[in-house]
């Protein structure tokens, strides 16, 4: 827990970007910016009077108080007891606008902005800092020697492989024994930060000519949650360093005239990850078992070191061009193509680092690991992407338009010998092959009819094609055929009616059950993303406002994914979803608004799969062991707010409350499940529930039009139970690392309370 209210001193600063307006104190906005008054008449000798100047110091001091997961309140933002500064000056002239803007300084979501435009150009940079939170109570036994080398105690070590100790936890039993390994646990905080700095910029020589471009850099630094495992039952969870910076840059000159434009551009993306991979400690072994087990991957004999990549180094480069032409005054076309490729050529990590494996014993066996088949990557992608559309309205009461997009992305890595290889650092096989590119070629076509059918109505009716042929999976081509039909009333002054209905066929062509089997899937299985689909969707918006002081918003949308398909028996078979919102916004005054919303969204899904061994086992065609899953989740939402911007004398006032409830549920069934709850051994998966709430309250008072104090109040709540999240028992604030299978960091979903309290000097110029 924090100390509520600190006094610390730091510098001035202010309005922040609209991003991150939900997060601060709102702040009563600085004057318009105006431009200088012209001289009256135009009389000789008259003075042009200086040039307003507008902005706001916003300078106080924060504190906060928090209960339980401390990070999640913080998750994106960081309320550290300390000063709280906001600032912004502006300037503006006949012939230019220049402002800045600075934001919390000195903390880890500081923000600063600048901004000119005047003469024949514009410029914008910025510095934006983003931290992400994941825990203030995380915990390793691991220590790290290197970025990305983490070492175990040796002593423990020996003693789990030996069996004196429990390391990690393999059934109940164990469960009341505490690991070895918790006791050696070294709390830290898991977090990382993104700080970006950026600039973008415009410069016309003439009329029709403009320069552009612009540069970012985003560093990102800290630790993430990494998952490394050496067999089915010996997972753990490392704190992954993170050393990455990425660089963008662009530039384009573009020609205009009253007809058309032309643009040609260059993009291009750098990813530098300083971090090449990462290199762990077997909690389960202290030494490689020697000879090595053919079936150490699924018992954990294997290594007593493991290590895996992590994202490599790599770039981007696209040349695009964009046009438009006006081919009568009704009619527009335009279009954009770019030509990109992707690369990266980091050198490949060994086949292991499993010391028992290196060895001319096996290599004799499995020639092909003596040596990689080359030493890096050498991976690169080419695409190809281009947009076409087409909008005409020959008359007021018709229209039309058409979209044709292309995209191409054809994989020119080279194959990479795999026939050879090992699993999790513990056994070699000769079950592999090479790799087999994966390609993409998409063709979208797109065709639309607007019909004024009434006064402020038009009827809309459309037609969609996109075709997807793709290497590397089961089907070699998914079509969807997509036809849809809306009903807009927009610009009545009392009434806003918005209707869709859209139909979308998915047809699949080119299966290959080999391409299911090979990877030991089920050969009825078939995935979401490209199974016989048929799908449903519908949305409605309702807008009345009865008076100039008053509307009802409602909105409802559902929608439904049916799955099927000849041979299609296991996978997703059913999505569907439901959504509706109903609000009311009143403004009896200009002084005074108040409003309130509400919605319901429901997510439900039906899965089916068979729980069995690969051919030939007699278990991988019985349907005994087929089980099924249903889950559905609620979420309900509740917004309130009241504004009362001068109500009383000299005072603004604004108070905001959220809400939101969410209940995830999971149903079992078939006879698999059956069977295993008859004996005992099935425990089903509990209901993922949590409630937030979240106050705010802002009243602003000023002692003469630009002078004022503001004092302000954020209060959190967060409920929530997930069974992903494991505790000590009876410490509902102190994770459990050493759970049954592994060794974690204790990062999960915990509850919280926050409170955040402000105190404020205001100044307008």
């Amino acid at each position: 827990m924090r100390t509520f209210l600190s006094l610390t001193i730091g510098a001035a600063i202010l309005l922040a970007s609209a991003a991150h307006a939900q997060q601060r104190p709102v702040l009563t906005p600085a004057p318009e910016v105006v431009p200088a008054p012209q001289p009256a008449g135009g009389e000789a000798g008259a003075a042009t009077p200086k040039a307003p100047v507008n902005g706001s110091i916003d300078f106080g001091f924060r504190g906060t108080s928090t209960t339980g997961d401390e990070a999640r309140y913080e998750r994106y933002r960081d309320l550290r007891d300390g000063t709280w500064t906001q600032f912004l000056y502006g300037k503006a002239t006949e012939s230019y606008l220049f402002d800045v803007r600075a934001q919390d300084i000195g903390y880890r979501d500081q923000r600063y902005d600048a901004d000119y435009r005047g003469g024949k150009g514009w410029f914008n940079g910025g510095f934006t800092s983003i931290p992400l939170n994941y825990s203030d109570i995380a915990s390793t036994p691991w220590v790290e020697q290197s970025p990305g080398v983490f070492t175990l105690d040796p002593a423990a070590r020996q003693q789990v492989q030996a069996g004196q100790v429990v390391g990690i936890p393999q059934n109940p039993a164990q469960l009341t024994t505490p690991s070895i390994y918790r006791g050696l646990a070294s709390p830290f905080s898991l977090r990382q930060l993104r700080q970006t700095a950026a600039f973008i910029g415009a410069y016309s020589p003439s009329r029709d000519l403009t320069v552009d471009g612009g540069f970012s850099s985003a560093k990102k630094d800290g630790h993430q949650p990494w998952g490394a495992s050496f067999a089915f039952n010996v997972a753990n969870e490392l704190p992954l360093p993170i050393d990455n910076r990425t660089n963008d840059a662009n530039a384009g000159l573009e020609w205009t005239r009253q007809r058309g434009m032309l643009r040609v551009g260059w993009n291009g993306s750098w990813f530098d990850n300083s971090i090449t991979q990462l290199v762990w400690d077997n909690a389960f072994r202290a030494t490689s078992a020697n000879p090595y087990d053919p079936n150490g991957y699924s018992n954990g004999n294997g290594s007593s070191i493991g290590r895996m990549s992590v994202p490599p180094s790599n770039m981007l480069n696209s040349v695009n061009a964009v046009a438009m032409y006006k081919v009568r005054p009704r009619t527009t076309v335009n279009g954009t193509v770019a030509v990109t490729r992707m690369s990266q050529n980091d050198p490949l990590i060994p086949w292991t680092i499993n010391p028992v494996l290196n060895t001319p014993a096996v290599f004799a066996q499995f020639p092909n690991l003596a040596g990689l088949p080359r030493a890096t990557a050498e991976a690169r992608v080419d695409g190809v992407n281009a947009i076409v559309n087409l909008t005409t309205r020959p008359n007021a009461k018709v229209g039309f338009t058409a979209r044709y997009r292309y995209n191409d992305h054809a994989n020119k890595t080279p194959p990479f010998n795999g026939t050879q290889y090992v699993r999790l650092d513990a056994a070699p096989f000769a079950t592999g092959g090479f790799t087999e590119p994966f390609d993409i070629r998409e063709n979208l076509a797109d065709l639309n009819a607007t019909f004024s059918v009434l006064p402020y109505t038009s009827l809309r009716l459309g037609y969609g094609f996109d075709s997807f042929d793709r290497t590397g999976r089961s089907f070699s081509n998914m079509t969807d055929h997509t036809v849809r039909a809306s009903i807009d009333t927009v610009g009545n002054e009392r009434v806003t009616v918005r209707a869709l209905y859209e139909y979308t066929r998915r047809i699949g062509a080119g299966f290959s059950q080999d391409a299911l089997e090979d990877g030991g899937s089920q050969p009825g299985l078939r995935f979401y993303d490209e199974a016989d689909r048929h799908r449903n969707r519908g949305t409605l918006l309702f807008i009345v406002t009865p008076r100039a002081t008053m509307d009802v918003t409602f909105s409802l949308a559902a929608g439904r994914d049916s799955y099927g398909g000849p041979g299609h028996e296991f996978g997703l078979l059913d999505a569907n979803t439901q959504a509706y919102n109903a609000g009311i916004n009143f403004y009896p005054t200009d002084a005074i608004s108040f409003g309130a919303n509400y919605g319901r969204d429901h997510y439900a899904t039906k899965q089916k799969s068979r729980n069995a061994n690969p051919p030939p086992d007699p278990q991988f065609s019985d349907p005994a062991r087929d089980w099924t899953l249903n889950n559905t989740e609620n979420v309900n939402n509740f917004d309130l707010y009241l504004d009362l911007p001068r109500t009383i004398r000299k005072t603004n006032v604004r108070l905001t409350y959220d809400f939101s409830d969410t209940g995830n549920g999971f149903l079992f069934g078939g006879p698999r499940i059956a069977s295993l709850a008859a004996a005992g051994q099935f425990v089903p998966l509990p209901d993922v529930t949590n409630a937030w709430h979240r106050l705010a309250a802002d009243v602003q008072y000023f002692f003469v039009p630009r002078v004022g104090v503001g004092v302000d109040y954020w209060y959190e709540r967060l409920n929530v139970s997930d069974f992903n999240t494991i505790n000590l028992p009876g410490e509902p604030e102190t994770p459990r690392i050493d759970y049954l299978g592994e060794i974690a960091t204790g990062y999960g979903s915990r509850p919280y309370r926050g409170n955040t309290a402000f105190v404020r000097l205001l100044y307008l110029f």
